[in-house]
């Protein structure tokens, strides 16, 4: 059961938004910052950990489109975690690559921040760190 208040709710649902936007504006260094500073993204199979491997695996990531869907957000204190679906249509050739994030956060001071995020693709076969190409 989660003891968050409305206004804890709605501050994550922007925080996840504002992952999206960032992200796909090619803002970098404003998606870096919604981590809090040990913060980690899984995706792939691999673990970035920190802001200086946050901000690569950013870099290196290929553009497109954050499409994101609902949220079941668990607040218990200045902790929570968040399960969110995601569309993400790939620049150029608009591969869809359907998935769920995975999110451990946590308050700093009146924001809250990614501590853990991790991605996982939906597949024909169940959930999976890498998405399936199309063939």
């Amino acid at each position: 059961m989660s003891d968050g208040n409305p206004t804890d709710h709605a501050a994550i649902r922007e925080l996840i938004a504002g992952y999206a936007l960032a992200l796909d504006a090619r803002d970098i260094d404003a998606c870096v910052q919604l981590f809090t500073a040990d913060g980690e993204f899984l995706v792939y199979g691999r673990s970035f950990s920190g802001p200086e491997a946050v901000r690569q695996m950013f870099a290196d990531s290929p553009h497109g489109l954050h499409l994101t869907g609902v949220s079941r957000i668990d607040v218990r204190g200045d902790t929570a975690t968040a399960r969110s679906q995601v569309l993400f249509v790939r620049a150029g050739d608009l591969v869809l690559r359907p998935a769920l994030y995975d999110d451990d956060l946590t308050r700093d001071g009146q924001r809250w921040r990614f501590r853990r995020r991790r991605c996982q693709f939906i597949t024909s076969h169940g959930l999976s760190d890498s998405p399936e190409e199309a063939s």
